[in-house]
């Protein structure tokens, strides 16, 4: 699927996202209880949908709420789905959940992230990890804020340095998030950070599936090394299930498991 600009109509865009869910219109048409000729004139532009047409259109596609968003202004609709900023008094029972899933996985690491790799909220376990690992760095990465997590891990300024098997771990970054991009209809944000990545030096350009037989464990593990010290995770990802706000839709808990008993000894001492 190619990347959807701003400027596509309703038609364009409907088109696409059918076709990149590889459901035919008579598929599509009985999901939304529309005739197919019917839904072949919302494609042609024959005819104008309605707002609780565009609005069963995103939810059959399972569309992005982002995008749903886009989807009703190419139609001449107001968006309907927030987009709304953690720190507002309405996420204070969302924020206080994410709160809790970051304070009951110490003493290891966890963090709030959004679609795009952003830090929103860190525990002491994902603080003591970084200050390790970024004691020496003379860079912005390291000076706190809200970093991209991806730029920090790419970054040969950030945590690139102290990852083992550098070039492995980020072919299968890379292939998660051109396949999260994908899923979401390729938008420009998450296109432009993967640009982004690639254009750090010796960034592997291909991600073969052969590589996954040389792990030895049942899951992509990541070790930093560093001032004598052999960390080893593996993580798990916790996204909000009925989410009707973009930014909770594109948030996520990633929680960092030792692989080792090393790793879970220097976290627990």
């Amino acid at each position: 699927m190619t990347t959807l600009s701003r400027s596509e109509s309703f038609p364009q865009r409907l088109k696409s996202w059918r076709q990149s869910r590889r459901i035919s219109q008579l598929e599509l048409s009985l999901r939304c209880d529309v005739s197919q000729r019917h839904l072949s004139f919302l494609e042609s532009g024959r005819a104008r949908p309605s707002e609780g047409m565009v609005l069963s259109l995103g939810q059959a596609l399972e569309i992005p709420l982002r995008e749903r968003n886009a989807l009703l202004l190419a139609a001449g609709f107001a968006p309907r789905y927030r987009e709304s900023d953690l720190s507002e008094p309405e996420m204070a029972a969302v924020t206080k959940a994410l709160d809790h899933l970051l304070q009951k996985h110490e003493p290891y690491p966890a963090v709030v992230i959004d679609h795009l790799a952003n830090l929103q909220r860190a525990n002491q376990g994902a603080d003591r990890l970084m200050a390790l690992l970024m004691a020496d760095a003379q860079s912005d990465l390291a000076a706190g804020g809200q970093p991209n997590l991806m730029h920090v891990l790419f970054s040969p300024d950030g945590l690139r340095p102290y990852i083992k098997d550098w070039e492995k771990v980020a072919h299968f970054l890379l292939c998660r998030m051109r396949a999260e991009s994908i899923a979401a209809g390729e938008p420009q944000d998450m296109v432009d950070l993967i640009d982004a990545l690639y254009r750090y030096p010796d960034v592997p350009q291909h991600c073969p599936l052969e590589t996954a037989h040389e792990w030895r464990a049942p899951v992509l593990t990541t070790t930093f090394e560093k001032d004598g010290h052999n960390l080893s995770f593996f993580t798990t990802i916790t996204t909000l299930g009925t989410p009707f706000d973009v930014t909770l839709q594109e948030v996520r808990v990633e929680h960092f498991f030792p692989a080792d008993e090393e790793t879970e000894a220097f976290f627990r001492t």
